[in-house]
């Protein structure tokens, strides 16, 4: 099999590289090794790959996203039969080479006599493209010598030559620079079409939920950085011209940015945080696109409410051990972070008193959601809302107390 083994017409292969962040972004090692070194995400997908070995042992596994293959590596350590690594980024290429190196052979081939150590791997053995084959092709192109196979393509579009007992994923609120809340950048999508295109009945999925959760906070300092920004739309007289009439529309834009960074668990207002769970092995891609988060806080601190704070969990359910990877305020800090929303008029509340709303999600065409925040102080007629764009996020990455900086 070739290095390339693509079942692409002359046409396909004229087109240009694809530009979205699976083409690009993914396809840098830089920001593999960012998700790598984020070592709560990866010793817990570890932890719960491995320790649930049984679930795995001489079965068919699906890595969908796989960037580097380093799943598919947990999934053979498990004693999977056979994985398929999808990736739809040119990191497949760097994931077959890990793949055919020799120093993998243990993990990524089998032994031809089931105990003599692989043979090495034929010259550009490694990436099976089969956007174009059907399973019988798809099933003869492969080597057999292999564990784990690369596939490159959207897990979509690919032909994998059977049903798989187990899917395994990292597609937890990813995007270009930044990962946070979960759904952002719609991953969670092709995650559940992998699950209706190649699950066998009663499957195994991992993770096999996550919750959205939320919980009223007070930040005074994130607010007025925010709103100064927009101060210099005051001017009345640049170079001429009078800016004035745009504040407001800079007010509001600024506003709708998402905050991501970490935040301290004592700015909450609250001791609970709302949740809304997907169950990955029934949930509907349309259920991921359009959704609404009931909000209902008992205020425990008289203060000022300038927005939310979010966050994620997610849970892994193994027939061994249950693993939960948590993004919350309260535990180690991750790749993920945490974000804010805020609201452009805050609310200014007291003990006791209770904060209903809703946090509505609706899917857009830029790989993210545009969310509305609508928050309402029970017994009074005081309100407030504010449209929040998730694919505009201001960047708050160092740890609270701390002075915020943008990525480079």
């Amino acid at each position: 099999m070739s290095a390339l083994a693509s079942a692409m017409d002359d046409d396909d292969e004229k087109k240009p590289p694809d530009p979205s962040p699976f083409g690009v972004y993914y396809a840098r090692l830089l920001h593999q090794q960012n998700m790598l070194q984020d070592a709560v995400r990866t010793e817990t997908y570890r932890r719960a790959i491995v320790t649930n070995a049984p679930d795995l042992t001489g079965k068919v596994v699906l890595d969908v996203g796989a960037g580097t293959g380093i799943l598919s590596f947990f999934a053979a350590q498990a004693g999977a039969g056979r994985v398929y690594a999808v990736e739809a980024s040119g990191m497949a290429e760097k994931a077959a080479k890990l793949v055919t190196a020799m120093a993998n052979a243990r993990l990524a081939r089998y032994a031809p006599d089931g105990s003599a150590s692989p043979k090495p791997a034929a010259a550009g053995s490694g990436v099976l493209a089969t956007a174009k084959l059907s399973a019988d092709a798809a099933w003869d192109a492969m080597d057999k010598d292999f564990r784990v196979h690369v596939v490159k393509g959207k897990v979509e579009d690919v032909t994998i030559p059977e049903h798989v007992d187990v899917i395994v994923s990292e597609p937890l609120g990813a995007f270009v620079r930044v990962r946070f809340l979960l759904v952002h950048e719609r991953m969670l999508e092709a995650f559940v079409a992998a699950r209706d295109r190649f699950l066998r009945p009663g499957g195994l999925m991992l993770p096999s939920t996550g919750t959205i959760l939320v919980q009223p906070v007070t930040d005074g300092a994130l607010w007025q950085e925010q709103e100064a920004k927009a101060a210099f739309w005051l001017a009345s007289d640049f170079h001429g011209v009078d800016l004035t009439p745009l504040h407001e529309d800079a007010l509001e834009e600024y506003f709708s940015q998402a905050v991501v960074g970490y935040f301290a668990p004592e700015s909450a207002l609250c001791e609970t945080a709302a949740a809304y769970k997907f169950d990955f092995a029934t949930c509907t891609v349309a259920e991921l696109r359009d959704f609404v988060v009931p909000l209902d806080f008992l205020i425990t601190k008289t203060a000022i409410m300038h927005g939310v704070g979010c966050w994620f969990d997610t849970t892994f359910d193994g027939s061994v051990e249950r693993v939960v990877l948590s993004t919350s305020p309260s535990m180690p800090g991750t790749h993920w972070y945490q974000s804010r929303l805020l609201l452009r008029r805050p609310i200014a509340v007291n003990a006791g008193q209770r904060v209903t709303g809703t946090l509505d999600f609706k899917a857009n065409d830029r790989l993210s959601y545009d969310v509305t925040l609508a928050l309402h102080l029970e017994g009074t007629d005081i309100a407030s809302s504010q449209v929040v764009r998730l694919d505009d996020q201001m960047y708050h990455y160092l740890a609270p107390g701390q002075v915020a900086m943008q990525p480079g």
